[in-house]
């Protein structure tokens, strides 16, 4: 009996959605590749047309906003994880919480942590995460091997002393960070046990174990083991030595093996430096359903075909995204592969940046302090002093 309830209800919804077309916005090389993927789903749900509208990233916070604004968003969108706290706080999106609960593709489990912690705002499930990325150790083998290591520095005091060594090459650095990048910075406090906010929504900032994460951050620049002014092009640096090591995410791989191949053999990836952690960044690419959409039930089941193990699979291998769920790592094209397998490790320990509303504004005041304290501007007391007081401000 329940078998034919279930089988009249899915044809009651087949006859629904049928002359159905479900909007969807995508940026970057996701929305030019969507189409492969979308004649599956289409297949799937005859009569229903999906159309993807392009948005390139440099505009589409903008564009969010004014579909916000005006009530004129389509029904599924591409959402970056860190922009999820501010959407979520303007009511843009559906509360997904009755259709988890209903659902045997999706559940918390299935997918990583810090992944999910993105989606999460205020208690309420309010995206479901598509891909992944984390943040690891590029370096070139042979570079660090002419200075005595013979595989990747392994916790903070290795990196340092491995950088120290390769910056006496004249002219020459031992690696890279950006000045005000706290994407590059925020691991590093992590890592060390601290945090921005506490568990309380107050400034972390004031603790022996931050301030700690921020001298050993600013201790590269003061000794001039990175250059002050970034690096130039990343992938000529990386090749001609300049800069043998630097930290970044999954889609430098491919990038650095079509635009450099005289060092193919000659780099690897490996997992960030170990203090009391060695976590990373957590970010990636999250599905949201407006909640102004006129076809939710519709555009949760794309939700749930986007997240299928084989068609996550098969998005992996169109763009080299890396899967937020799970259950795709262990397939072997995976597991064998030297540098998708290093970035599936990190994600078993990378974090997400607070999902409240304020962050942005947060984020911004740590990346401003931070400037100034890694080109010796201010003592690192004045930076705690000044990160404290602003950030009271926002949380205010």
């Amino acid at each position: 009996m329940k078998k034919l309830v279930i089988s009249i209800l899915l044809i009651l919804f087949a006859i629904s959605i049928y002359g159905t077309t479900l909007k969807i916005w995508a940026m970057g090389e996701e929305a030019k590749t969507l189409p492969v993927i979308i004649q599956e789903f289409e297949k799937e749900n005859p009569g229903v047309k999906v159309e993807i509208q392009a948005l390139p990233w440099s505009n589409a916070f903008e564009k969010l906003l004014t579909g916000v604004a005006g009530r004129q968003l389509p029904d599924v969108i591409q959402m970056g994880t860190t922009w999820m706290p501010s959407f979520s706080a303007m009511g843009a999106f559906q509360d997904l919480g009755a259709y988890i609960k209903n659902s045997e593709i999706i559940s918390e489990e299935k997918f990583f942590p810090g992944s999910w912690s993105t989606c999460v705002y205020r208690g309420k499930v309010y995206g479901i995460p598509w891909y992944v990325d984390t943040r690891v150790l590029f370096y070139r083998t042979d570079l660090l091997a002419e200075v005595g290591y013979t595989e990747a520095p392994r916790n903070w005091d290795e990196l340092y002393d491995a950088a120290k060594k390769l910056a006496e090459r004249p002219e020459m650095y031992g690696l890279t960070f950006q000045t005000n990048e706290i994407q590059e910075f925020i691991p590093f406090v992590w890592q060390n046990g601290a945090t921005v906010i506490d568990e309380n929504n107050k400034p972390g900032v004031d603790t022996p174990e931050f301030m700690e994460a921020l001298d050993y951050f600013a201790r590269f620049f003061e000794e001039d083991i990175v250059p002050k002014a970034g690096s130039g092009n990343i992938f000529q640096d990386f090749a001609s030595g300049f800069v043998p090591m630097f930290f970044t995410g999954p889609w430098m791989v491919s990038m650095i093996h079509e635009q450099t191949p005289q060092i193919d053999g000659k780099w690897a990836v490996a997992l960030m430096p170990e203090k009391i952690t060695r976590t990373s960044f957590m970010g990636g690419s999250n599905w949201v359903i407006s909640k102004t959409s006129k076809n939710k039930e519709l555009a949760w089941k794309f939700l749930e075909f986007m997240s299928r193990p084989e068609t996550q699979f098969q998005w992996y291998q169109l763009l080299k995204a890396l899967p937020a769920v799970k259950e795709v790592w262990n397939y072997k094209e995976l597991k064998s592969d030297p540098f998708t397998s290093v970035f599936g490790e990190q994600l078993k320990d990378a974090k997400a940046t607070p999902n409240i509303a304020e962050w942005e504004k947060i984020e911004s005041i740590v990346e401003s302090v931070l400037e100034k304290r890694v080109l010796g501007k201010i003592t690192t007391d004045e930076a705690i002093k000044e990160m404290t007081q602003k950030i009271s401000k926002v949380l205010k």
